[in-house]
């Protein structure tokens, strides 16, 4: 698994040069990078740059066009595509040089059928480097999961009506709104 930030940047936001905790801080650091996988795509290592073989998925053909949502947030390259109306079905095979590619989802132009199907995806996708966002969100966590097990907080602390402090363990709203355009979306 690949982490998105490092134990340098960590110990910088905690304002921290101390090497007690690293084993900790690298824990929490792995955590928070899995955290945002399953918050932006439900999958591990996500955002790693990778080329992956015969994944399976969902597509849709609409006026003679197949679409499909891999797995990564932008695609490089596709290396072989093939499509199937259901299990039962023999693979057609596509030319990749054809294919279309549009930031995180890919379309062939000129296949026949309808709706929804199978799709066989070779491709390199993910990010090299990491965009600075995405590593500050995985940082702003990893500090976020420290100080939450170094003070003992719990779900929640303080009453909004008395205008007292609140505090809970859901992923920060400042996180959320940093991984918002990373969010992997099919439709």
């Amino acid at each position: 698994m690949t982490d998105y930030t490092t134990l340098a940047a960590v110990k910088r936001a905690l304002g921290s040069v101390e090497n007690a905790d690293d084993v900790l801080l690298m824990e929490l650091i792995t955590q928070a990078s899995r955290t945002i996988d399953r918050f932006c795509a439900g999958a591990d290592n996500y955002f790693v740059k990778e080329t992956l073989s015969n994944v399976i998925l969902r597509g849709y053909i609409s006026e003679g066009v197949l679409r499909c949502w891999p797995p990564k947030p932008v695609i490089e390259s596709v290396s072989y595509l093939a499509y199937r109306s259901s299990a039962g079905e023999n693979w057609h095979e596509l030319d990749p040089t054809k294919t279309e590619i549009f930031k995180s989802f890919v379309s062939w132009n000129g296949v026949y059928g309808q709706g929804k199907v199978q799709v066989n995806l070779s491709f390199t996708g993910g990010f090299t480097p990491l965009p600075d966002d995405l590593v500050n969100a995985a940082t702003l966590l990893s500090v976020r999961f420290y100080k939450e097990i170094k003070s003992g907080l719990t779900d929640s602390i303080g009453v909004a009506e008395l205008g007292m402090l609140q505090y809970t363990k859901a992923l920060p709203e400042r996180v959320q709104v940093m991984l918002k355009p990373y969010r992997r979306i099919v439709l």
